[in-house]
Formats: structure tokens, C-alpha cells, sequence
């Protein structure tokens, strides 16, 4: 007997309903086109069997099979067409506006009814928006996502869905914005973790197409390996079909086989880390982690890394052999969180975070709040390797939402899973041993923690797990949740020993899917003597390490380690497959700081000598290390003078060598050594370095491949500027006896010249001053004709992007002016616009200074800290009171320098060639001097120097453009200005950038009346 629609409805509607469980939409269900057709199909023929008008009894009757047909027919019906129109007449009736009117007033009961998400901002006026929401991605949308990827990944970006997404929503970029698609935005709003999960899949496809391309071939993939949605995957390989991803692009191809830089933090010692991905050759990069670039040579098919000793919002890696580009970010301004995973890898602020305790790194100043405003529990804290930030341990289990809460202001709310959602826990890396890719190698399996389910019944949980780059999973298998936490072995069924690198998911849905990707040696051991390699005279101490397993076969289970060696490679097998890993016993570092040569991490003891000149900083890296003191010896060992360290980031601890030099004056010789506590509190003494009474003077250490002569001059130069500051000149020499001659080499060609100051090593804090000492602040800057992007340095690149972004016809000018907002400032972007700050007198000296000049340092330093601990846009009012504070700090120096008396008369004279040439920064430095009002400035002569910094900045910046009637800037006051810039550093930057941006604005509006 053939069963009635009713009946066969009926089943149906149980079959959906058992369907519709874990999931929030119901493209998650991944339901084929029959089954929406077909559920379509029935509400017309239900009708049939209903009496006319009880369209509420068969809503309340079957709700999932009519929501499953209302989100069928949106996902079946081409773009554009009415939705209730072509709904009739898809299933042969005539209109029923009774019906519509019904479904609209009950659809959110229904939606909860069956366990779905409701939105009801997207039903408000029709329900077609909703169910378009819970249909998934069209065809279209599909093949315009896989266009944004290809783009972001051909620009040379970080190929990852989340890296994707977080470029795109860029705080201050919000144009890239309309590269997205509305109906994938509407997704991202509404179902972020859907959103977030399917475009991760979707990347993760396009990316093993060419990083596996014969494996990953289009016959061969299917929903359950490429983990999407039917209906999207067959959108995604029609796409590949009629185009290949990166069709033909080799450069971005390669960087879908290799890996991407990345940033990972040492849980036990608070070390955040830069890895610089390996290459099938050796290659040479520049590094910008805070300080001034660091290069490094990196050998064939090897990693490095290099630590992030100071705050930056991104690292920058530039690949010298073929100029590549790799931009790493950690933080916006706006939102200073940043979340570590349980691996160690920074967790995308699109990924939701589990409910549990998580390690975080904050300014010392915010708090974490919670979806309701409240406190969320610290349950550890520690200094971070970040001057007034914290390394914070945090519990987030019952809350929804994370939020960064600073200065009163909130950044973005991060999700936090549900208490009943799957976790990781990892075993303990093995020390000194990580994978040619530098990732850590696991001597144990990972486990997967199953939360305690509340309910009578089952909770079952999807965890998988396959080699990287494997098509299908070797392992895939559903566990139940108990009513406690159970760890699962993602690898059960799987032989021993494992070995290599494996993928593992685990998660009931596209919104819930958690990733791990770990390099496993099963039952490894690794032993080093000594544990820590100490600097000795002619490098490391010897060691040796000794790696031992059962099951794992090893080339060289013993390893030594001469003095000059830090690291050895080796492999270990089983019968089917082998791991390169290299071996890298723990040991300590130094980097010698000082004018004129590049500061490195090195194992060999530098020499200081008694009489070198300039702001020398020795910083020893100890693993393990809890403090750090150094001690000056003479020639017999007997102690000359102790300190402790100037400042400490992480495991890495710093001392002023001016210091050294000053107690050695009476030395010969002498030797300089560190005092090692550990977390045991024992002790143990290590040389750091020589101190001679005459240091050799070696060439500048330096690889640059183009512009080596440039970059060796401007270390000279920054020798020449270290001796000067450090030995100023007498009170009774003439002013007009210091001078600062026009450098001809370093202003020939003056916008390659300023991109080499900024890829030199010389110190940041420096680069103002050379700048002006040189003659090159002088001078006429542009950005280059093939612009690729910003320099590293945010003050070169902000200069640079001030001279394009005027030009209306410049490439990629939005992108420049929202670089311009978020590096600069809003400020800057006003100068250009209007030739004016919108409170000139803001950030400046001013009475609330003059109010703090008899506190001690510490108070002043506390009250102004929460300006300085997070770096903004150069030219925002908190980066310029924070550069204000800096040269409040230097005021008694800067007034026993001669420069000083000086100055003041130089600056009264040339007002009025400012006054006659720009009105607008004529007015700027007038209404500091407004700032000023009822300051006794007679007594406080110091307090004039915001005024005096704009006025050499904008006499230089005029000059450069020729609208001085007379060139005014001489060599006596050229050497004025740079003197200012070496007390005053970031405050002569910002004045740079504000008078270059009204200068540059001047010009391109002369140039506008000049053509008409």
C-alpha cells in the first residue's frame, strides 16, 4: 500500500530533526539538492492534504521539513528573482500571501523549535534574507572568495584563512572590505565560527591544490577530505576547472610549499619568537622585530628564529637574495591582546578560544572583561619580554566573550567556545630538538579532552587525524562524551612508534572544528650535558647529546658540539618513513649594541673598549635564566664593580656598557661576566665579555646586497654622531665651531638614501639625528616607482607615503592613505588635507609638564606609562606626549650642552621666514608657544623646546622644497638640530613628519594651480 504525503512527510520531518543536532545552520547539514527540492516539493503537496488556511497546524506539525524547504528553495534559485514569486511557481500554486504572512510571524519559533540559529534583524522585512543565511555560499559567492584568496596569497601574504580575514579587517583599511562578497560578509556577521570554518576549509583546498597537486587532484577530492559543504566544494572545483588556483604564478605557488613566517612564544621562559621559515636553498633575510633590522644567513632546507625583545604591532622579513616580502602582525593599537595557543602559535582573533585557561600578553594597564563588563580571573601573572606588558594566565570557562579593556576603551570581543567543547593537551616539547621547519618535535601523542557531558543523552564528538598533506584521514572516529572529562588518543589504531607531521581535527560542525598540527617522534629521548652551553673565549662550551628511543632507528644518537658549533642535523626513521630534525642544545647568547656596526645575537664574547664612545648595550640571552647580574673582574679576577641588569625581557637581560667603561678606565684589561640564578635559585658564572683599554675598529659588519656603500657610510656617520654626543663641546667653545656639513654621498640620490638608513642597523632612536646631520632632512622624497609597499620602519615609510598619497593617480592610494592613518596618525592625514592639527597644543610642553618637574623619575614614569606602552601612530596626541616625556627626562642634559643657549636665538630669527613661507606651520609652533602661557620660561628655558623642535623642522623641510626666499639652515644650525634630535629623538621625528606632510600638501597645491 502506497504510504499518504502525510505519512511519508512524517518521516521525512523525524529524519531532519535528528539531523539538525550540533548544528546553527543548516547548510551544516550538508544536505543534498534532491532532499531541498524534495522537501519543497512536500509543502506544496501537504497543502493539498490540510483544510485551507491551516497553515499553522502544518508549520507546528512539521518544522523542519518546512524550513528545510524554505531554505531549499533559496538555495536553488538563481540570485536576484523574487523569492515567494518563483516559490509558487516552482511547486505549481497560485500564491498564498496568507501563508507568507504566517511563516514570517512564526519562523523564529520555529528556528529554536529545531534547534537553529534565528536572527532576527534578517526577517524584519522579509524572509528571504534569513534563509539565504542558513542555505550557505552560492556558486557565485564561492567562485568570488576563491578570487580573494588568490589575490591575497599572489600579493605575498600569509596564505591561511584567518590571516586572509584578519588583512581584510584591518583596522583603518576598511576598503579591502568590498573585496569580500555581501552574501559571505552577511555570513561572517551573523555565524562568525560557520564563516570562519568554511572559508579555513576553502583556503586549505586552493592551498594543497599546488602544495599537493598529486594528491589533491579535483577527481579525487570529496566533502569529506576537503571538509566543506557539498554544494560549496562542487562551486570551489568548477572554479579550479575553468581556472587553476595561481594559474602559472611560480612565486605564489612557492609560497603555498613553504612555510610562512610565524610567531610562537616559549611557555616556561616567556620568549616570543619569529621563525624564519626554511628554503630548498640558503638564503639571507633582513628582520625588523622592534629594534633596528637584523640580518640573517639561513642555510639550505633550515629554519631560524629570532626573538621579539621589544613591543611592534608586526615583523617584517625581507628575503635579501630575492627581495620577498613577509609582513607578520601581533596587535593593533586599538585592540593590544594578544592569545596564545597550546602550541605556542598566536590564536586568530576570527577563532573562537576554548573555555578554559589560556595565556594571554597585555599592556600591565588592561583589563579582561567578560560579555557582561565583568572581570575575568587572572590566574597566573608574569612580566612579559615586553617593557609594561604582562604574560597573563587567564580562565575563561563560563564566559562567552573576551575583551580587552584599556584606557576606558574596549578593543573587539573574541569568542569563547561552550564549556562542553573538545581540548587539546599537549605533552612537553623535547628541549634542543626541533624539525627542519623549526617547528618543536613531540616525544608523546597529543590527547584530545572530552568534556563531561550533562544529559541523559549521547554526546558524541568527531576527531580525526592524517599526515599533513595526506587527502584522506587515517583516522576517523566518533567518541563519546561521559558525564566527566575523558582524554582520547586521536591516533588509536594507529602503529607505533609515529613519526612526522600530523593534522588533527576534532569538533561536531563547521562552527565547533578544532585544528592541531604537531611534528611527532614517538618515544624519543633526548639528554644534553651540560643542560646549558656557556660563552667561553673562542665560543660555546662543549657538549655533547645523546637522543635514544626503541623503537625509532637514529643516524647519530650521539652528537658532540665544538665550541664553534650550535647545531647539528640528523634523521630519525622507522621502516616506512623518516624526520630531518636538528639538534640544538640549549645555550646562551650575546648581542653588543653600539654605533657604527650591526648588533647581532652571537656566541663568541665581544670586546668593549675602555674608551669607546656612544649608547653601547650588551644584552645576554640565558634560557632557563630567572636573573641575570653582571660583575666588572680585573686581571687577577678581584671584583671592580657589580650591577644589576638595566632592564630584563623575557630570558634576555641588558646593561649599558658606558657604565663598563667608565669603572674600567683605570683598567689594562679586564673581563665582564654575568651571574646566572636559576629558577632553583642556583647559581653559576659565565664570561660575557672583554674590556681592553683599545677596542679594534672592524669594517661594519654588513650583507646588504644593494646599497652597501650607502648603508657603510651611514655607519660612520653614526660613529661620527656617537663620539660627538658622548663628548659635547665645551661651554667655552664658539657655537659656530660645531658644524654638520652636507653628507654629498647620502643626499645624491636622497630617497634610496633614507630607505637604507631605515634597512641599516643602526638603532631607531638614532635615525632622526643622522637623518638631520646629513643633509638628507633636506631634502625632496618619493616614493618609488615600483612602490611594493611600506618600508619596515614606520617613520621612513610614513615620509615616503606622505609624498604618493598626495598624488591622486598614485597605485594602491588607499591603501596608502588608510597605511598614512594607521601609522601616522588621523592627525597626519588632517595636515594633508587642511594644513592643520586639529589642537595644536595638545602632546606638547605645557603647564601640566612644568607640574611634574619636581617629581622623581618613577612617578613621572607612572603616570605617563600608559602613553608609551603601546606604540601608535606616530603623530596621535599619545605618542607625542609620550614623546614629550622622553625629552622631559633629558631636559638637564639638553641644558648643559651649549647647543641649548644657542638654539633659542636661532629659532626667534628665522620665525619669520616660516611666518612669510607656510602659515599653517607658522601658526602650528605659535600655538605652542600658546601652550606656554604664564610658564616661566626665563627659569625653564627647556620648557621651549616643542617650539623649537617644529621650528628646525620646518626650516628644514621649506628648505628642502626651495620656499625659503634664502637658504637658512647652515651647518652651525643643521648640527643645532641634530644635537636636538640626539637628546629628542621621537619628538624632532614627529615634528619631521608634521612639517614634511605641510610642506608636501603646499607643493602639490602650487602644482594643481601650476597646471589649472
Amino acid at each position: 500500500m502506497t504510504a499518504s504525503v502525510t505519512d511519508r512527510a512524517t518521516g521525512f520531518e523525524t529524519e531532519l530533526r535528528d539531523s539538525f543536532t550540533s548544528v546553527d545552520l543548516l547548510l551544516e547539514v550538508d544536505l543534498h539538492p534532491r532532499q531541498y527540492a524534495c522537501a519543497r516539493d512536500h509543502i506544496g503537496a501537504l497543502m493539498d492534504e490540510i483544510p485551507a488556511g491551516a497553515h499553522i497546524a502544518l508549520l507546528m506539525r512539521f518544522p523542519a521539513l518546512v524550513i528545510t524547504g524554505l531554505v531549499g528553495h533559496a538555495a536553488l534559485t538563481e540570485p536576484g528573482s523574487d523569492y515567494w514569486d518563483s516559490f509558487w511557481k516552482t511547486i505549481g500554486r497560485d500564491r498564498d500571501e496568507a501563508f507568507e504572512a504566517v511563516v514570517a510571524q512564526l519562523l523564529g519559533d520555529l528556528l529554536r523549535e529545531c534547534g537553529l540559529r534565528d536572527v532576527e534583524a534578517l526577517r524584519a522585512k522579509s524572509i528571504a534574507p534569513l534563509m539565504k543565511l542558513h542555505a550557505g555560499l552560492s556558486a557565485t559567492t564561492v567562485a568570488a572568495l576563491v578570487k580573494v584568496v588568490e589575490q591575497h596569497v599572489r600579493a605575498g601574504r600569509d596564505p591561511r584563512g584567518t590571516a586572509i580575514l584578519e588583512n581584510i579587517t584591518e583596522h583603518g583599511f576598511k576598503h579591502r572590505q568590498v573585496n569580500l562578497p555581501a552574501e559571505f560578509r552577511i555570513l561572517l556577521k551573523y555565524a562568525p565560527a560557520v564563516a570562519v570554518g568554511i572559508f579555513n576549509r576553502l583556503t586549505e583546498l586552493l592551498v594543497a591544490t599546488v602544495a599537493h597537486p598529486t594528491t589533491w587532484t579535483l577527481d579525487a577530492i570529496t566533502p569529506t577530505t576537503a571538509d566543506l559543504p557539498t554544494g560549496i566544494l562542487r562551486a570551489a572545483i568548477d572554479c579550479l576547472r575553468s581556472a587553476p588556483f595561481l594559474d602559472g604564478d611560480t612565486a605564489a605557488i612557492a609560497l603555498c610549499t613553504s612555510r610562512f613566517p610565524e610567531v610562537r612564544i616559549d611557555a616556561v621562559d616567556g620568549e616570543i619568537r619569529v621563525l624564519v621559515p626554511q628554503s630548498a636553498t640558503d638564503t639571507t633575510w633582513r628582520v625588523w622585530t622592534g629594534g633596528a633590522p637584523e640580518q640573517i644567513a639561513v642555510p639550505a632546507d633550515e629554519a631560524a628564529s629570532l626573538p621579539i625583545d621589544a613591543v611592534v604591532r608586526e615583523t617584517v622579513l625581507i628575503n635579501l637574495d630575492t627581495g620577498i616580502r613577509r609582513i607578520v602582525p601581533l596587535f593593533d593599537p586599538t585592540d593590544p591582546l594578544i592569545v596564545f595557543g597550546v602550541d605556542g602559535r598566536i590564536v586568530s582573533r576570527f577563532v573562537s578560544l576554548p573555555a578554559t585557561e589560556l595565556l594571554v600578553l597585555v599592556p600591565n594597564d588592561t583589563d579582561l572583561v567578560s560579555e557582561v563588563g565583568t572581570k575575568i580571573a587572572i590566574t597566573d601573572c608574569r612580566p612579559a619580554p615586553w617593557g609594561g606588558w604582562e604574560l597573563r594566565t587567564v580562565d575563561l570557562a563560563g564566559h562567552a566573550e573576551l575583551t580587552a579593556r584599556r584606557l576606558g576603551k574596549d578593543g573587539r570581543a573574541r569568542r569563547v567556545l561552550p564549556i562542553e567543547t573538545p581540548g587539546f593537551a599537549m605533552p612537553e616539547a623535547l628541549s634542543g630538538i626541533v624539525a627542519r621547519s623549526g617547528d618543536p618535535v613531540y616525544a608523546e601523542r597529543p590527547l584530545v579532552d572530552l568534556p563531561a557531558h550533562d544529559g541523559d543523552d549521547t554526546k558524541e564528538w568527531r576527531v580525526r587525524v592524517r599526515r599533513v598533506g595526506d587527502l584522506d584521514w587515517a583516522i576517523d572516529y566518533p567518541w563519546a562524551s561521559a558525564d566527566y572529562v575523558t582524554s582520547a588518543d586521536p591516533f588509536d589504531g594507529l602503529a607505533e612508534p609515529l613519526i612526522g607531521r600530523y593534522e588533527i581535527a576534532a569538533g561536531d560542525s563547521y562552527g565547533l572544528d578544532l585544528r592541531l598540527s604537531v611534528v611527532l617522534a614517538e618515544g624519543l629521548e633526548c639528554s644534553h650535558d651540560p643542560v646549558l652551553r656557556l660563552p667561553e673565549a673562542d665560543g660555546l662550551s662543549t657538549s655533547v647529546t645523546v637522543l635514544a628511543s626503541e623503537g625509532l632507528t637514529i643516524d647519530e644518537p650521539e652528537l658532540s658540539f665544538e665550541a664553534i658549533e650550535t647545531e647539528r642535523a640528523t634523521v630519525i626513521r622507522t621502516d616506512e618513513t623518516a624526520l630531518d630534525v636538528v639538534v640544538c642544545p640549549p645555550h646562551a647568547e650575546i648581542r653588543f649594541e653600539h654605533p657604527g656596526h650591526s648588533a647581532t645575537w652571537q656566541t663568541s664574547l665581544p670586546t668593549i673598549g675602555v674608551d669607546e664612545a656612544g649608547p653601547g648595550r650588551l644584552t645576554v640571552r640565558v634560557p632557563g635564566a630567572s636573573d641575570v647580574s653582571f660583575a666588572l673582574l680585573d686581571a687577577d679576577a678581584d671584583i671592580v664593580r657589580e650591577w644589576e641588569a638595566d632592564e630584563r625581557s623575557g630570558v634576555e637581560f641588558s646593561l649599558a656598557t658606558k657604565s663598563v667603561s667608565d669603572a674600567a678606565k683605570r683598567l689594562l684589561t679586564g673581563t665582564l661576566v654575568a651571574l646566572i640564578e636559576d629558577e632553583n635559585g642556583d647559581t653559576e658564572e659565565t664570561e660575557i665579555a672583554t674590556v681592553v683599554r683599545s677596542a679594534p675598529v672592524d669594517a661594519p659588519e654588513t650583507i646588504d646586497h644593494v646599497g652597501e656603500g650607502l648603508t657603510a657610510q651611514w655607519l660612520r656617520l653614526d660613529t661620527v654622531q656617537a663620539e660627538e654626543v658622548d663628548a659635547p663641546t665645551p661651554e667655552a667653545t664658539p657655537i659656530n665651531a660645531v658644524v654638520a656639513p652636507v653628507d654629498e654621498i647620502l643626499t645624491a640620490e636622497p630617497t634610496a638614501s633614507l630607505e637604507a638608513l631605515g634597512d641599516s642597523p643602526v638603532a631607531p632612536s638614532r635615525i632622526p639625528a643622522l637623518l638631520i646631520r646629513s643633509g638628507l632632512a633636506e631634502e625632496i622624497f618619493e616614493a618609488p616607482t615600483d612602490y611594493v609597499g611600506p618600508h619596515p620602519n614606520p617613520f621612513i615609510s610614513c615620509i615616503l607615503a606622505t609624498s604618493a598619497v598626495v598624488d591622486q593617480d598614485a597605485p594602491q592610494r588607499d591603501n596608502v592613505q588608510s597605511f598614512l592613518a594607521a601609522r601616522g596618525g588621523e592627525d597626519l592625514l588632517r595636515i594633508l588635507a587642511t594644513g592643520r592639527l586639529e589642537d595644536p597644543r595638545t602632546g606638547v610642553f605645557d603647564r601640566n609638564v612644568l607640574a611634574v618637574n619636581n617629581m622623581d623619575r618613577a612617578q613621572v614614569e607612572a603616570m605617563f606609562e600608559p602613553f608609551r606602552i603601546v606604540p601608535g601612530p606616530l603623530v596621535d596626541v599619545d605618542m607625542r606626549t609620550a614623546a614629550t616625556i622622553e625629552a622631559f627626562h633629558r631636559r638637564d642634559e639638553w641644558m648643559t650642552d651649549p647647543v641649548s643657549s644657542e638654539a633659542p636665538r636661532y629659532v626667534n630669527k628665522t620665525l619669520r621666514d616660516v611666518r612669510r613661507s607656510s602659515p599653517e606651520l607658522y601658526d602650528m609652533i605659535a600655538a605652542r608657544n600658546e601652550a606656554l602661557h604664564g610658564v616661566d620660561t626665563i627659569s625653564n628655558p627647556w620648557m621651549l623646546l616643542s617650539m623649537q623642535s617644529l621650528a628646525f623642522a620646518a626650516i628644514g623641510r621649506l628648505q628642502a622644497y626651495g620656499r625659503l626666499k634664502t637658504p637658512v639652515l647652515t651647518d652651525e644650525a643643521r648640527a643645532m638640530w641634530a644635537t636636538l634630535a640626539d637628546y629628542c629623538p621621537a619628538m624632532v621625528a614627529a615634528d619631521l613628519l608634521i612639517a614634511n606632510a605641510a610642506v608636501v600638501r603646499a607643493d602639490a597645491l602650487d602644482k594643481m594651480r601650476a597646471t589649472g
